[in-house]
């Protein structure tokens, strides 16, 4: 039956909790990777600065003239050959001794030399703090030579301290991460599709619970709107539904034209009831229910009951001759004897035909087809009347509408 939706539908839950999925799926991964890059470097930082302070102890005792090159420069030979080769051990690729005033007195590769003279202001705070600087560095076209065999490398600054404790300059460490940062990556990210797997379990629970909440009440909503918009008993739409539906048409720009009203009323309807009982008798105006449904279109006519013994029929964008196509099918389906618990009864319907004009408003509309109704149920039911007219007073008065 065609009549305006009165409410927004809802949206599938299912859709909803999966999209809802994703998004909480993708912000785990996406949460869980920026804290395995923040673990990781945390990780690479204190490895490679603990190397890096392993490496400049040993350096310390074990070269003599270690003051001389912090603040001076110009080690032994001997010394800068002892030193490279110590480098291997904790994956040191290369040093860079600062004096006092943070200017750079020693290299041992040429490659990473600066300008002579120039101040190292991270030296030169690392002199006064004691403090130790890091820095995490991937290989790319910036690298300088030298450090091109490592991937991912760290440059740690740390004070360039005597045995006795006193500070006398700083030290640049480059430290090689690379094979590190690697497994650290490779293990925390095994972890992490772990920790992922588990989230969405734990998020399938309350997902579940909501679609099946959602779907409950979807369920019962539709069942309080049926209950509110159709008729218990005939399972057409109620009153109050059809009344929201006419009106709607004559709210639409140029009005409810060419909109068919048919008024049908069961003939002695109080009669069967009398004879038949009231239990055949709603079997019987669901029977005629039927009936008016099968008979006009399924997608934009509607179909109400009105009243007691009263249905509504609305066709909208309807000549008189589709009408009467319409009506006709009624009168003739209602011809048919209805059974039901061992009794046959043959009814008749009383309609009354009006087709809306642009002139009409809800309430004239509704008037014509009643007078139609009731013209035909005064000439003597089972047939059909059309507006005319001629129909306008002949019931002015209570007492005439009960005697039709």
């Amino acid at each position: 039956m065609g009549f305006p939706a009165s409410r927004s539908e809802r949206r599938n839950p299912f859709v909803v909790a999966l999209a809802a999925g994703f998004v909480l799926t993708a912000a785990v991964v996406a949460t869980l990777n920026g804290l395995i890059d923040r673990q990781t470097q945390i990780a690479i930082r204190h490895n490679a600065e603990a190397r890096a302070e392993k490496w400049a102890s040993s350096f310390t005792v074990s070269t003599p003239a270690f003051q001389e090159m912090v603040e001076h420069g110009f080690p032994e030979p001997e010394h800068v050959a002892q030193l490279q080769s110590s480098f291997g051990l904790v994956d040191v690729m290369h040093f860079v001794t600062f004096n006092k005033d943070g200017v750079e007195t020693f290299v041992s590769e040429p490659g990473l030399r600066r300008p002579v003279g120039s101040i190292n202001d991270k030296a030169l705070s690392v002199y006064r703090s004691g403090n130790v600087l890091t820095f995490i560095h991937k290989r790319d076209s910036r690298t300088r030579q030298g450090l091109s065999g490592a991937n991912r490398y760290v440059e740690v600054y740390m004070p360039a301290t005597l045995p006795s404790g006193e500070r006398i300059g700083a030290i640049e460490v480059y430290v090689n991460v690379t094979d590190l940062d690697a497994a650290l990556h490779e293990t925390f990210r095994s972890i992490s599709w772990y920790l992922v797997f588990g989230t969405i379990t734990i998020l399938l629970i309350p997902a579940v619970a909501y679609i099946r909440s959602t779907r409950e009440v979807m369920r019962k909503d539709k069942e309080l709107l049926e209950l509110t918009r159709y008729d218990q008993l005939t399972g057409v739409l109620n009153r109050n539904s059809v009344s929201d539906i006419l009106q709607g048409y004559f709210m639409r720009e140029g009005g409810a034209e060419e909109l068919g009203i048919l008024f049908v009323d069961v003939d002695f309807f109080k009669q069967v009831n009398d004879q038949f009982g009231h239990h055949f008798g709603d079997m019987l105006l669901k029977h005629i229910a039927g009936i008016l449904t099968s008979s006009v279109r399924k997608d934009t006519d509607t179909v109400g009951r009105y009243g007691g013994d009263e249905f509504i029929v609305l066709c909208p964008d309807m000549n008189i001759q589709a009408l009467r196509e319409a009506y006709h099918r009624m009168m003739a389906s209602a011809k048919a004897p209805f059974c039901y618990s061992d009794k046959t009864y043959t009814p008749s319907l009383s309609i009354g035909a009006y087709i809306a004009t642009s002139r009409d408003i809800r309430r004239s509309a509704l008037h014509k087809a009643d007078l139609a109704v009731y013209q035909a149920k005064r000439l003597g039911r089972g047939q059909v009347v059309e507006y005319s007219e001629q129909l306008e007073g002949l019931f002015d008065s209570p007492d005439q509408k009960k005697t039709a």
